[in-house]
């Protein structure tokens, strides 16, 4: 299962396909903001047993957005090779130069 809520300039855009997350994600940094929630991998634990919940059991949900333009991400997935993927080029995008003095810089303000 493969759900893209959102990827694209906003929450409520029609999303792109993961090819374009990929290219940003080697691009631009992520907003280090997202470490404190879940460091941009949530593991899926649904609360209630509802039929909608239900079908997320198990998966990883991969949310965030890039610190210097205007690009979000929501992904839902139990996808073995689509979180492999997701999560190297997020391990890989928080180890930039760039990323790392955004994060020095955001750390400074609390």
């Amino acid at each position: 299962m493969l759900e893209i809520k959102s990827n694209g300039a906003d929450w409520n855009d029609p999303p792109n396909p993961l090819t374009v997350l990929y290219k940003k994600l080697e691009q631009k940094p992520l907003d280090p903001i997202y470490e404190s929630i879940g460091n941009f991998i949530i593991n899926v634990n649904p609360v209630t047993v509802t039929q909608n919940d239900r079908r997320y059991s198990g998966c990883k949900q991969f949310i965030g957005h890039f610190a210097t333009i205007p690009f979000v991400f929501n992904i839902i997935t139990d996808e073995k090779v689509v979180i492999e993927r997701l999560t190297k080029a997020i391990r890989m995008n928080q180890e930039r130069a760039d990323y790392a003095a955004l994060k020095n810089r955001t750390n400074s303000f609390t």
